[in-house]
């Protein structure tokens, strides 16, 4: 619980490492990548980074005593993605603060951390389904590009229709034609998408269950082309289907989470948590993308 003991006007309190705890069933992707300590920082409100890519010369075979005038290099795209800003904020007046309420001690304190909370979901979105802004026109406000923006048309695999197993593996063989393969991928879909993997393999594969567990539940898929964890995540949109590569990725923070007391103008105690933070993708080939395209 975050307390606010000590706290003064002008004081910040780092919440980088209480925002890796809270709420982690409701947002798997940021807390993957935050468990995995795959965060950096950067000093712009625009990150850049590189994109690197093999050189594919085919024949490279040379005969004996052959002179060297061909040289080969990687190419290194640049891509850059926008610094969101995520402010939570909260005000409690003296008296509420002062009141005893049942199975809470501080009520500031209680009201913070839900803000952190809420903070944290709502970065989850946006690391998901962000779309870039660069806040230059009205209403000036910059936005981050999500994942499902990095994703290429030539990673995504379609159907009008529910998802099957033929499917499922074609989209996991994206990563792997990408000469990307690790063997450890994750994906992460919403719960109507997940019931209808679930479905796919009902009733074709036995296991055995405690007397008093029932039902089936799909948390990991073996393919030729790698493992996958299957993740459930509420902010997916209904048809998609995301396969990634989670070492590709980072989350970087202009400014990491942190708690701030505002000024005392009355009668109350007010407070806020922020954070500004982006996507980076160091290859955008490290996500398949499955999409129901019915209506």
């Amino acid at each position: 619980m975050i307390k606010t003991t000590g706290f003064t006007a002008h004081e910040n309190i780092d919440l980088s490492k209480e925002i890796s705890l809270v709420a982690p069933l409701d947002t798997p992707f940021y807390s993957l990548l935050l468990g995995k300590k795959l965060w950096d920082t950067t000093g712009s409100k625009i990150t850049t980074w590189r994109e690197k890519s093999l050189d594919n010369t085919d024949n490279i075979s040379q005969v004996e005593g052959s002179e060297t005038d061909t040289f080969q290099e990687s190419s290194r795209a640049e891509y850059s993605n926008i610094c969101e800003i995520f402010k939570k904020a909260v005000s409690v007046s003296g008296t509420a603060n002062a009141s005893e309420i049942t199975g809470i001690s501080d009520l500031f304190s209680e009201e913070v951390n839900d803000r952190l909370t809420e903070m944290k979901i709502n970065v989850e979105k946006k690391l998901l389904n962000g779309v870039k802004n660069d806040g230059s026109a009205t209403p000036y406000v910059r936005k981050m590009d999500g994942i499902l923006s990095f994703a290429l048309a030539e990673q995504t695999v379609q159907n009008a229709g529910t998802i099957d197993e033929t499917k499922f593996k074609a989209t996991v063989r994206k990563l792997w034609d990408a000469g990307l393969s690790t063997g450890e991928y994750v994906a992460m879909c919403n719960a109507d998408m997940k019931e209808d993997i679930d479905f796919i393999y009902d009733g074709k594969y036995s296991y055995i269950a405690q007397e008093e567990l029932f039902g089936l539940v799909v948390r990991k898929i073996q393919t030729n082309y790698g493992n996958v964890l299957l993740v459930l995540n509420r902010h997916m949109p209904a048809k998609k289907l995301v396969v990634f590569n989670p070492v590709f990725f980072r989350v970087t923070y202009l400014r990491k989470p942190f708690f701030e007391m505002l000024a005392k103008t009355g009668d109350s105690v007010k407070g806020q948590v922020i954070t500004e933070a982006t996507l980076k993708c160091y290859n955008r080939k490290a996500i398949a993308v499955f999409e129901n395209t019915s209506v």
